[in-house]
């Protein structure tokens, strides 16, 4: 029987992850690796997403010492198409991949205050938002049903372009910081920014981080 893949990290060190899956790439397609995969966290390598031991003279640490974002879900309530729906939303999770505003435009708005009004898109939409974000940083409640991040059985790690490795359904080897973090997908930081390590908080984006640093 194959072993399941499982990621665990390096102290001040790369991802370390076992009996991997492929990685998916945007810009290279699909990446083989080997038993193990060490990936990159610092965002100093010159072979990302690979480790080539940057890390060490970068003097990259795995400790969080800048100021944390909020660690709080937020809540956003409204009724569409007869169903109530709450949406709930942890910004020290969120990763700015905007699939949010890409696939349900009408709900989330961010130049809007509120800026996650539901009762504004229809059901389906803010459904296939909830499922698209990378992350785990939105849930979507119906009625009596329990949170949830809308996630199917795919194991995999994307690597997403100037940005974090998304993951879906891979055991991690650390504790999961974040108000309602799922652990059937995440993201983890790349760019060695994040305060809230080794998650992404989205810190890539306002540092202007990308794959050729």
């Amino acid at each position: 029987m194959t072993d399941k893949p499982v990621i665990a990290m390096a102290e001040d060190g790369p991802l370390i992850v076992s009996n991997p899956p492929d990685l998916t790439s945007p810009v290279s397609g699909s990446i083989e690796t080997g038993a193990k995969a060490f990936l990159c966290r610092c965002g100093k390598s010159a072979n990302k997403p690979f480790c080539d031991g940057s890390h060490k003279a970068a003097g990259f640490s795995s400790a969080n010492d800048g100021p944390p974002k909020r660690n709080k879900a937020l809540t956003y309530t409204g009724t569409t198409q007869g169903v109530s729906v709450t949406i709930s939303y942890t910004p020290v999770l969120c990763t700015h991949a905007a699939e949010c505003v890409t696939r349900a435009g009408g709900a989330f708005d961010p130049e809007k205050k509120p800026w996650c009004q539901p009762e504004n898109e229809t059901f389906d939409k803010m459904m296939d938002a909830v499922a698209a974000c990378p992350s785990g940083a939105l849930r979507m409640t119906t009625g009596e049903v329990t949170p949830h991040h809308l996630t199917t059985g795919e194991v995999s790690i994307t690597i997403a372009e100037n940005g974090p490795l998304h993951v879906k359904n891979i055991p991690l080897d650390a504790e999961f910081n974040g108000a309602e973090a799922s652990h059937a997908k995440y993201s983890l930081c790349r760019c060695g920014r994040s305060s809230n390590k080794p998650f992404c908080d989205g810190s890539h984006r306002d540092a202007g981080w990308s794959d050729e640093d």
